[in-house]
């Protein structure tokens, strides 16, 4: 459990950073961060937590924005599709990043639908927001895919590492 803790503190500084540094719009690893601390820690709040205080700690350099706590409600829901992959495998946590994706792209866009601001408050003016948000939604798709691959990867490798560290094979079995 150690290990998981010190792996998603080095992960969450790692999306830190990557959001402070130039690069395309919601191709970011925030998602796979919360999908992650779903999944590695025991208690559910503990990942909450971990998602809000790196998007604030981010958000504190980067600046607040209207809606920005629709975007942090999508990072929650992640956190919530992430404990339900406890052990699972590529493909699941794969589907999880797809279905964060998807929550994250109703709810920051339902909250800009509903700041009134862009779009007017009717079933035409919610058709007109998503429709112009779906560039986002595939890179979004992009971003979540390839970060949750690469921390899934990270914790595959730190799980086989202390399974040789503990003396037990990868199928399971005490070294001897």
């Amino acid at each position: 459990m150690r290990a998981n803790i010190v792996i998603l503190l080095l992960l969450a500084s790692f999306a830190i950073a990557w959001r402070l540094v130039p690069h395309d719009w919601n191709i970011t690893p925030m998602a796979a961060l919360a999908l992650f601390a779903g999944a590695r820690l025991r208690q559910p709040l503990a990942g909450m937590a971990l998602a809000l205080v790196a998007m604030f700690a981010s958000d504190l350099v980067l600046g607040f924005y209207p809606g920005f706590e629709w975007v942090y409600a999508g990072m929650l829901a992640a956190v919530v599709v992430g404990s339900s992959l406890k052990g699972r495998s590529l493909t699941w946590f794969a589907g999880g990043a797809v279905v964060t994706s998807l929550l994250f792209f109703a709810l920051s866009n339902l909250g800009v639908w509903l700041s009134g601001t862009l779009y007017p408050l009717t079933a035409t003016g919610l058709l007109a927001c998503f429709t112009a948000a779906l560039p986002f939604l595939l890179k979004s798709l992009v971003g979540n895919l390839l970060f949750t691959g690469l921390f899934y990867a990270v914790f595959t490798a730190s799980d086989a590492r202390s399974r040789v560290a503990d003396g037990v094979s990868a199928s399971g079995q005490a070294a001897r």
